[in-house]
């Protein structure tokens, strides 16, 4: 499957089996995953892996609605960045999320992504300092998203390609008068 395939063959994916992928598969992943663009080679990025039911159950109670489905996924993992590495944490955990997505697709594993950085507060707490406490995340530390993946076990429709000539914009180098 070519690059553009994947990208339309991916989908967020919310019901999984049962199957846990194998660790060293998933070290690998993540080593590709993290090749992406870097400030100064730095690798602020790093991944928990979940798969205690208590704390999936905690986090599918991070939202009203959205989460609620993470009580019942076989496995996750929380997208954290280290601060002290630099500021621009948060775009390369981006990056590195989206490949690992797409390498999971490739590898015939599917994953959702679950905002977590800046969500609304809910009960008074902000989800991701309940993220943190739950895992004793350090301080320095930011978290991204939860990534919940497996097997897919529930159908999703397939994307289409669109007209994207809408999305392009031509940049304006003419000259401004101060008239």
């Amino acid at each position: 499957m070519d690059l553009k395939e994947l990208v339309l063959s991916r989908r967020t994916v919310r019901k999984f089996t049962d199957e846990e992928m194998a660790p060293e598969t998933l070290v690998d992943l993540i080593m590709y995953a993290s090749m992406g663009p870097s400030k100064s080679n730095s690798h602020p990025v790093e991944f928990i892996l979940v798969k205690d039911r208590e704390v999936l159950d905690a986090f599918s109670k991070l939202t009203r609605f959205s989460t609620s489905y993470l009580a019942q996924v076989p496995q996750a993992l929380v997208v954290i960045g280290d601060k002290y590495v630099g500021d621009h944490w948060i775009e390369e955990a981006s990056i590195t999320a989206s490949y690992l997505g797409l390498l999971l697709e490739a590898e015939g594993w599917t994953s959702a992504w679950v905002n977590v950085r800046d969500l609304d507060e809910k009960d008074g707490e902000k989800p991701e300092d309940k993220v943190k406490d739950l895992l004793n995340i350090p301080d320095h530390y930011g978290v991204l998203s939860i990534m919940p993946f497996g097997k897919q076990d529930e159908r999703v429709r397939k994307r289409k390609p669109f007209d994207a000539s809408e999305k392009l914009h031509l940049a304006n180098y003419s000259k401004k008068s101060d008239k």
